[in-house]
């Protein structure tokens, strides 16, 4: 249980660790956005990221293989390292588009959803270092709920950028770029949305 004292506390570092990797990895995105078409390296260093992502990750297994006693049941630290690495992952995946794309302009619903994602990716951080003391759901609250207000205004400018993106004569290669990274966007928002949720209902379960 939560209550209990876990005689092994390192997953809790994990943790930090991964949501450090998750605020790295976004504001390097919504540093790109902001330099667009340039990127200074920002894309190299969302790789880096995933990578001691990854890293952290196989610890956590490696971990978990070994650990007698653990902070939550061992599934759900599972799903949680898990759904971590994942939102990072497309993250990354979307800044490596952009930069393999070279899209001569960015829709403005794609720099609103770099700053859905860096916003939630602060929250979910913020939500990961405050596991270590036992926070009740109750004090999670405005972060988590933050987090489902940013997925839901992604959800209103979605609609708006596929209006959009098909009217008139588009380039049928520039739409499908275009739709590709706003695609990749989108999920890295719903990933988030659903790794908040995941917090919470681990926090549910072990209150």
């Amino acid at each position: 249980m939560f209550s209990v004292m876990p005689q092994d506390r390192s997953f809790f570092d994990h943790f930090e660790q991964l949501g450090k990797c998750l605020v790295v990895v976004s504001d390097q995105l919504a540093g790109s956005m902001n330099l667009w078409p340039g990127t200074n390296g920002h894309v190299a260093k969302m790789e880096q990221s995933r990578h001691e992502a990854h890293r952290v990750m196989r610890e956590t297994l490696l971990r978990l293989d070994t650990a007698f006693i653990t902070p939550f049941d061992r599934e759900d630290i599972l799903e949680l390292t898990s759904r971590i690495y994942e939102a990072i992952a497309v993250i990354a995946s979307a800044g490596r588009r952009m930069e393999l794309y070279r899209l001569e302009e960015m829709h403005p619903s794609l720099r609103a959803h770099t700053t859905a994602i860096d916003t939630m990716a602060s929250e979910v951080s913020a939500t990961l270092n405050r596991l270590r003391k036992k926070a009740k759901l109750s004090e999670l609250r405005g972060n988590l709920d933050e987090i489902g207000r940013q997925e839901e205004s992604a959800r209103q400018s979605r609609d708006k950028f596929l209006v959009e993106l098909y009217s008139g004569q588009p380039d049928p290669i520039s739409v499908m770029k275009k739709r590709e990274v706003h695609d990749l966007m989108l999920e890295a928002i719903y990933l988030l949305d659903n790794l908040g949720r995941t917090i919470e209902r681990i926090l549910l379960k072990n209150d």
